[in-house]
């Protein structure tokens, strides 16, 4: 079975309205409040938002290669490089459109998995390439099925669990693959409930934790430990509890203890383990030993040991993120990497199959992230790579943590990056909320942050009710209250930058991706005199045929979802922004990509056909080769040109010409208005 960081297979709920179009500190920004704009360069948008010189590296099993992504021709590829002083790196993959996606070793080395799918469609198929040859081969070929892959097996270095919907689309079943040959044999058939996590014993591939989605949205764990015959309820979590983050985590390599997250007090999570001997004879709440009690936020494994895939160190994250130490042999690698780090954070990335070379990552909210190789016999640090070294050129502003508060009461996390032009008095100022809903924003280096703040915005992301991250009540104040208390957390949020003369109250925008767009349209329809302008990306207008039109494979958490949401309780149109067009008084730029299967294009066509019919201006943009989210960086430059201009449009600020971003893109316009100052470049 996968160690604990890479473990579990999971359909996640908070995943399907958050896009990737959208790619803390309490002391004040050292510069000083107002500069004049000659002395502020203007960071080209290739700089902020153009391919990475580096990214997605990972350490071999052995620890003595990586593979990584950079361009080649400028399309992102895979290469890769032995460590070994003097090497080169090889290039493995020759895309020269879309850009590879990062990729993940075989056990032992010998393979890296990839995967891609055909301009957003979602369906992805798996690809197995060889990190000395380049060789790649589809392990699942087939039009129309999405493989996932749900982990592997120390033990048996040639295998590995993938999940399949090409029975129905609707369920993965669960198949061993032979990654020499392609051949595989079935494991589970997903009949018997909706299938979201499984786990195993090392070697034989014998099934002993799953995980069944339930109608009412809860989830039931169900054991099948050695010597059993069949399938015996272990734990059941309410709906309430699941979204939570409660549920098992998996055994250790022994099967001597089971691990898990559970929500125990004050709605927060906490580490616990569970001895697999006492399990086989309780029925009902199986003792359990505390290991970790989270103080705030949530928690998540950043390393596990192994050889017995026993947690090592934890990760807490609220505001900001710390880690919990559970092996105290790595106190001093961590008090080291403190050291090595200086006024950056780090995080583990990887290890070897022996834990004592390190991959890390430093990094900051106004720096280039780092990768270095981290030798824990020498307590030594290699610098590798800068993703971003141009970027090391400029001024950036520093990443605000700030605790605001909903009219009634709630906590809201939030970020604020001031303009790099004028730090004091009211500015022109941009709402950029995140998608999901379930989801969050965290703290670190925002290229969309970064630029909107160097053209001379604040910048203000709010994790409001209904985000992940913040503790059960946090999340669940969310169900519900789509164009309601969680459309107010945002207003307020903005009303506390007027108050505290931060924000122009006569030139704020909203902004978002997916969910984050749909909150967009809501900000002109529902609030239609207190945002100057809207940007939605990906989002949703109508919210019944968003329910009606998910992708099958999303359909074990339908149930999680419209609870969420609020059917059966809310009234579905009266929580959709389509059916408030009329109301829009303000400039609207919408952009969708042609293919995506989580929100339709019709999203976006429905709310523009509207504003037409009721003479409304509006600038509309589709991608076609793109589904949810902008993935090509050629199309990403060519949406930002026109973001940067529609909002100096609006706001005031600078921005950087658009030039040839848009014909070397894909970009097609459906709509222009003319107010956005879109039509001259």
């Amino acid at each position: 079975m996968r160690r604990f960081s890479l473990l579990r297979a999971t359909l996640a709920l908070q995943c399907l309205l958050t896009t990737i179009a959208l790619p803390i500190r309490l002391s004040s920004p050292a510069f000083a409040d107002t500069l004049p704009q000659r002395e502020v360069p203007l960071i080209p948008r290739e700089v902020l938002l153009g391919n990475p010189e580096v990214s997605g590296v990972t350490l071999s099993p052995d620890g003595k290669q990586i593979v990584f992504l950079a361009p080649h021709r400028g399309v992102l590829n895979l290469w890769a490089q032995e460590l070994e002083a003097g090497s080169k790196p090889r290039l493995l993959t020759n895309s020269t459109n879309r850009p590879t996606r990062p990729a993940s070793w075989s056990v032992d080395g010998r393979y890296l998995i990839t995967s891609r799918d055909s301009y957003g469609d979602e369906n992805t198929v798996l690809i197995r390439i060889d990190p000395t040859t380049g060789e790649a081969i589809d392990l699942t070929p087939g039009k129309g099925v999405k493989a996932a892959i749900w982990g592997d097996d120390q033990d048996v270095p040639d295998e590995l669990v993938i999940g399949l919907n090409d029975r129905d689309p609707r369920y993965h079943d669960l198949w061993v693959i032979n990654l020499e040959t392609g051949e595989r044999r079935l494991l589970y058939e997903a009949n018997d409930g909706h299938l979201v996590s499984v786990d195993w014993i090392d070697g034989d591939w014998q099934l002993v934790l799953r995980n069944r989605i339930q109608p009412d949205g809860g989830s039931t764990y169900d054991l099948r430990l050695p010597g059993q015959k069949g399938w015996k309820p272990f734990l059941s979590f309410s709906f309430e509890e699941s979204q939570a983050g409660s549920a098992p985590l998996g055994f250790d390599r022994n099967a001597t203890w089971l691990y898990g997250f559970l929500n125990i007090k004050d709605g927060l999570p906490c580490l616990v383990r569970w001895r697999t001997e006492a399990l086989q004879s309780c029925k009902e709440d199986c003792p359990y030993e505390l290991v970790y009690q989270s103080k705030s936020g949530t928690l998540g494994v950043e390393l596990s040991d192994p050889k017995t895939h026993a947690p090592q160190i934890l990760i807490e994250t609220d505001l900001r993120s710390r880690k919990i130490i559970i092996d105290q042999e790595l106190v001093n690698d961590l008090s080291a990497l403190k050291q090595l780090a200086k006024d950056r954070e780090f995080y583990i990335v990887n290890d070897d199959v022996d834990s004592m070379t390190w991959l890390v990552s430093l990094y900051s909210d106004t720096h280039s992230p780092q990768y270095w190789i981290w030798n824990r016999n020498h307590k030594k640090g290699q610098k590798l790579f800068s993703v971003n070294p141009s970027l090391d050129k400029y001024k950036l502003s520093a990443m605000e943590s700030i605790e605001l508060r909903a009219r009634d009461g709630l906590r809201l996390p939030s970020y604020l990056t001031r303009s790099t032009l004028n730090q004091s008095g009211p500015q022109p100022f941009v709402l950029l909320v995140h998608g999901g809903p379930q989801a969050r924003d965290y703290w670190g280096l925002h290229s969309v942050h970064q630029l909107l703040a160097n053209r001379g915005y604040h910048v203000l992301s709010v994790n409001y009710r209904g985000s992940t991250g913040f503790g059960k009540r946090h999340l669940l104040a969310g169900e519900g209250q789509w164009y309601a208390a969680m459309q107010d957390d945002l207003v307020d949020a903005v009303q506390w930058a007027v108050d505290e003369g931060i924000a122009d109250p006569k030139k704020i925008v909203i902004m978002g991706g997916s969910y984050g767009g749909y909150a967009a349209l809501a900000g002109l329809t529902r609030d239609p005199e207190l945002f100057a302008a809207a940007v939605d990306i990906v989002g949703p207008s109508n919210v019944e045929t968003l329910l009606e039109s998910i992708p099958p494979y999303w359909e074990p958490i339908r149930k999680p979802w419209e609870r969420m949401v609020g059917v059966g309780r809310v009234d579905l149109a009266a929580i959709s922004p389509l059916t408030y067009a009329n109301r829009i008084q303000r400039p609207l730029l919408i952009v969708h990509g042609a293919n995506d299967v989580r929100v339709k294009l019709s999203e976006s066509e429905s709310i523009v056909a509207a504003m037409h019919s009721n003479n409304l201006p509006v600038d509309f943009i589709v991608f076609p080769d793109e589904g949810h989210g902008i993935e090509d960086p050629r199309n990403s430059l060519a949406l930002y040109a026109v973001i940067e201009k529609f909002l100096a449009k609006q706001l005031g600020g600078r921005f950087e010409p658009i030039g040839e971003a848009i014909q070397d893109s894909s970009m097609q316009w459906r709509s222009k208005s003319g107010a956005g100052g879109m039509i001259n470049k």
